[in-house]
């Protein structure tokens, strides 16, 4: 666990399953998604079998996450899609074709995504008492990241926010906690994180020496991490933003 104690003044948050939630099937929509943009990239002139590209594309998906996982780099999406239509000799178009082609399959999971009930009350609460608010989201897409921060009202409390596909760096790296801190204009020791992932939020907050707190309300599937990895164990669990503000106050008067 870290060992920093010092007054909390800054919250980083994480963002997917922390602030908001995928309301259907994940999989099943993702692949539906991946239809939706072999069907553009079809209508855009490119002559692809909409199945197969869809089950290639999610295959090279899945080994991007897994390599992303061990060095922690984020790399553009575009650059799986153009290797894919390289390697099926219909790699014709500009980025901005295929990008416009890649929204069209982002705005289908985007409306999936709803807001946490509590989010809006407990960033309000956080804002009246002078806490300083961050925004630190693992995405392979930052443009739609960017949707669903807009999509939900949420900018305006952050008054720094890093999506990992424009930084490069992603959670638990711990160069992507003191970039955030840096932007803030904060020490990073007066600073905690609250997110859904052990591996991402609590191991990159501990790796950066600050409290991790894991708010555990759709991840109980974790939970048998903690028992595994000591470096895993959070600071505090919540089950919903509700209990932030108390965990915040016991915290600051210790």
């Amino acid at each position: 666990m870290a060992a920093n104690s010092k007054p909390v003044k800054a919250v980083f948050f994480d963002l997917g399953y922390t602030l908001i939630y995928f309301s259907g099937d994940f999989l099943k929509e993702t692949f539906t998604s991946y239809l939706i943009l072999a069907d553009e990239l079809i209508q855009a002139g490119c002559e692809l079998d909409r199945q197969n590209f869809a089950a290639e594309f999610e295959k090279r998906i899945h080994q991007y996450f897994a390599q992303r996982s061990q060095d922690y780099l984020e790399r553009p999406i575009i650059d799986i899609l153009r290797a894919i239509l390289t390697d099926a000799g219909e790699n014709r178009y500009s980025d901005a074709v295929y990008l416009k082609c890649m929204e069209a399959m982002y705005r289908f999971t985007e409306r999936l995504w709803l807001i946490e009930e509590d989010t809006h009350d407990l960033l309000n609460w956080l804002v009246e008492h002078d806490y300083r608010l961050g925004l630190i989201s693992n995405a392979s897409s930052a443009w739609d990241v960017n949707n669903l921060i807009d999509n939900h009202h949420l900018r305006p409390y952050f008054s720094t926010i890093l999506i990992s596909a424009s930084e490069g760096i992603r959670k638990p790296d711990p160069a992507i906690f003191r970039r955030a801190a840096e932007r803030m204009q904060i020490n990073l020791a007066n600073t905690v994180m609250v997110g859904d992932t052990l591996d991402a939020d609590i191991l990159g907050a501990h790796c950066a020496g600050i409290r991790g707190i894991w708010i555990s309300r759709r991840k109980e599937v974790e939970r048998a991490l903690i028992a595994h990895y000591e470096n895993m164990r959070p600071d505090a669990e919540i089950h919903s933003l509700r209990e932030l503000p108390a965990v915040l106050t016991d915290w600051n008067q210790e």
